[in-house]
């Protein structure tokens, strides 16, 4: 199964990164309307002259490291006789079983396909078309604008290209392919049950491996796996199609897609049916500079009964009594949602995590706050961590104190690994500095604070300052939800989302860059001004997801400009030690 997963996303891929396209066409392209519902794969580009100036667009963007001949290329496309450079175009796939690479057929859009051909006749029902290099392909008239084009000209004359299939693939895509299909401006789908065979054949395999587990791992590890199996079964079994996609603005900046749907009455599906806002906890969160900002919106019905199910799952699965010691319930399904934020900070060898907060909203603050305590109470109760020689502690206080006017429980963790029994002395890195370099001390610590009915503030650092602006924010003031460059990239991620992340590209490089100048990797940094961050969106809703990744054009011309500098400087160093 993996391996046929490889193959699929290799050649998806592939096709992806030669099929890149400017803005997205509204409604489904109408090569797909001639691509058979029983399909297993297909690209699609919506329109093919797009395609070709963003062809010449991006291997410009790449500057000295593009391909000098893709204009020639590309102006040759052009030039073809016969050729309807507005119409949309399709690349079919398949593949039987134990095939190393796909078979593929094309749809090409044709105006007049005598001069495609150059007036050459059907031999057997197709036109050979040579490509020089003594490379000749095959192709014939659907009729219908579109020029069946591939490299066996059996599979060319056997195509079957009857119109009337896009209500089978509008359903094949489902909610989350739909989304793919209409923001990108090229998109891969795959029919899942298509390779039924395939995909049994790597589940059988996997399964046999149960006997394996239960002899390395005992039986606990073997009840564990054969869940897994279960549940992979399930998932394969109720999936119905996966779709991938990119898309190219040359003012908003790049996006990936990917999507999976599933059959609207099946149990996984019921999972993949909520209504999502994670983006009203950025009200709750104050206006800082940050490496990373993340939040989620675990209110809706199929999150809720996951959560449900899985708290049973692992309580039935749990030898050890540690998952009624972490009362997982008040932890999964006591949580409505949240945001965590990963602050920039100006002294990274003095705590990595220092300047990071977190605001959840739960059903129960002080019982949640109860669940933390007891939790960081049994931290050092794990005999295998006693065993591989690490000690930890933890406490979170039992009564609050007032700091800066904020209520709040102090809370603190202390590691020892200095006697773990799979390191050897002098090697490896430094268990003491590598807490020091992330938490500022020994482990984590910091504070627990209530907000209104039904939020909690924690700070990772027992900074009153931290505390205090934590606290103003989660009742609205200064927060990120005002972020003008958050808000720029949030506009191209898809709506409903119940998940949402941005990366501080300009935050990762202001820490960065004064220390690749320390160690002499580039001679001078100046710091970067406010970019649009890196986004991120999930939704899981109409029995599907969708997870969109955006890099805005800003940030993009940003990294190339530096990445130039950085090569140049390369190359004035390669040149200096050449004399």
């Amino acid at each position: 199964m993996q391996l046929l997963a490889h193959r699929i996303s290799r050649t998806a891929c592939c096709s992806a990164m030669a099929l890149i396209t400017l803005p997205a066409i509204a409604g489904t392209p109408k090569a797909l309307d001639i691509v058979p519902a029983n399909t297993q794969a297909v690209v699609v580009v919506p329109e093919l002259s797009e395609l070709l100036n963003d062809i010449n667009m991006i291997n410009a963007m790449m500057g000295p490291n593009g391909e000098p001949m893709v204009m020639m290329l590309t102006s040759m496309i052009r030039g073809m006789p016969g050729l309807n450079l507005d119409g949309s175009l399709a690349a079919v796939l398949s593949m039987e079983q134990n095939q190393e690479e796909p078979d593929v057929v094309m749809l090409i859009p044709v105006n007049d396909f005598d001069a495609f051909t150059m007036g050459r006749d059907a031999v057997n029902g197709v036109v050979e078309y040579p490509l020089g290099d003594g490379q000749t392909m095959y192709t014939r008239d659907t009729g219908a604008g579109f020029a069946v084009f591939g490299e066996v000209a059996e599979q060319v004359k056997n195509y079957n290209a009857a119109s009337g299939n896009l209500a089978a693939h509008t359903t094949l895509l489902g909610k989350a392919g739909g989304r793919i299909a209409d923001h990108n401006d090229i998109f891969v789908l795959v029919n899942i049950p298509q390779f039924s065979d395939e995909i049994d054949m790597g589940l059988a395999e996997m399964e046999a491996q149960g006997d394996m587990v239960e002899m390395m791992g005992g039986a606990e590890a073997a009840q564990g796996f054969d869940q897994m199996v279960a549940t992979m079964e399930t998932v394969a079994r109720d999936a119905m199609s996966f779709s991938m996609g990119l898309s190219f603005d040359q003012g908003a900046g790049v996006s990936f897609d990917f999507g999976l749907q599933f059959k609207d009455d099946s149990s996984t599906a019921s999972y993949f049916n909520n209504n999502g806002n994670a983006a009203k906890y950025f009200a709750k969160v104050p206006d800082m500079d940050y490496f990373m900002a993340a939040s989620y919106d675990m209110s809706g019905a199929g999150i809720q009964k996951f959560m449900g199910e899985y708290v049973d799952w692992v309580s039935k699965m749990d030898t050890t009594g540690m998952a009624k010691t972490m009362d997982m319930s008040q932890f999964m399904t006591g949580l409505r949602g949240g945001i965590q934020v990963m602050g920039a900070s100006d002294n990274v060898m003095g705590g990595l995590f220092t300047n990071s907060l977190y605001y959840a909203e739960v059903d129960n603050p002080e019982a949640y706050i109860g669940a933390v305590r007891d939790m960081y109470e049994s931290m050092g109760d794990s005999e295998e961590l006693k065993q591989a020689g690490v000690s930890i502690d933890g406490s979170v206080d039992e009564e609050a104190s007032e700091i800066n006017g904020v209520k709040a429980y102090a809370f603190q963790t202390s590691m020892d690994m200095s006697q773990m029994n799979n390191m050897d002395a002098g090697m490896g890195a430094n268990p003491a500095m590598i807490m020091q370099m992330m938490f500022g001390g020994s482990g984590p610590s910091g504070y627990l604070a209530q907000s209104g009915d039904n939020g909690l503030i924690a700070t990772l650092a027992q900074s009153p300052s931290l505390l205090t602006k934590a606290a103003k924010a989660a009742n609205g003031e200064n927060t990120m939800a005002s972020v003008a460059a958050i808000k720029q990239t949030a506009a191209l991620l898809p709506d409903n989302r119940i998940m949402e992340m941005y990366i501080g590209a300009d935050h990762f490089a202001n820490t960065a860059g004064p220390m690749a100048m320390m160690f002499g990797i580039i001679p001078e940094f100046e710091p970067i001004a406010s970019l649009p961050p890196l986004g991120m969106g999930l939704t899981a809703d109409g029995g599907g997801m969708l997870f969109r990744t955006v890099i805005p054009m800003e940030t993009i011309d940003k990294a190339m400009s530096i990445m130039g500098e950085f090569q140049q400087y390369q190359q004035d160093q390669n040149n200096q030690m050449d004399f």
